[in-house]
């Protein structure tokens, strides 16, 4: 999980870092459409590049519009793709999808694969086992645990000297 994590944030930090690059160095995108110019595209087409005058009137326009190099000008905004003209919407619209498209989903399915886990470490089985001791020696008449369920005799306890020499403190 966690190298998904570290692998997710770089290739974010490298999108972010493409993002970037594209920003300062490159093309906006082509409009095809018919609608209104927004003023994040320089339209263009193929015959204005292959025209030499057209290329040098295209070349200033772009060096024109990319000479302002801050990030947070509205005319360098690169929109996540949500909501173009509308910077705030767009982001919340991105960060919503993220958010039910990816971490919901990641911790619904930690969750779902953690109580799915059949009896895990063996917790139902030692208390069944329990359960079933206790009662077995209820029946008998013992008690829970036996006085001796070690034998004594195995038992090596220290001097007293040596717990003497011993600096215990207990605090009360």
């Amino acid at each position: 999980m966690a190298t998904f994590l570290r692998r997710t944030c770089r290739l974010h930090q490298q999108m972010s870092g493409a993002r970037r690059y594209i920003q300062r160095h490159s093309l906006r995108f082509v409009s095809t459409s018919d609608k209104k110019e927004s003023n994040l595209s320089i339209p263009f087409t193929p015959e204005d590049i292959a025209d030499e005058t057209k290329r040098k009137e295209l070349h200033k326009r772009l060096e024109e519009h990319f000479k302002d190099e801050d990030l947070n000008s509205p005319k360098n905004r690169i929109p996540y793709g949500y909501e173009e003209n509308v910077p705030e919407v767009d982001k919340f619209n991105y960060h919503t999808v993220w958010w039910f498209w990816f971490v919901i989903p990641v911790i619904v399915g930690i969750a779902i694969f953690n109580f799915s886990l059949n009896d895990y470490g063996l917790r139902s089985w030692s208390e069944r086992e329990a359960r079933l001791v206790m009662e077995e020696r209820e029946k008998k008449g013992l008690p829970y645990v036996a006085k001796n369920y070690i034998d004594p005799s195995k038992i090596e306890l220290p001097s007293e000297e040596d717990i003497e020499a011993w600096d215990v403190k207990i605090k009360i």
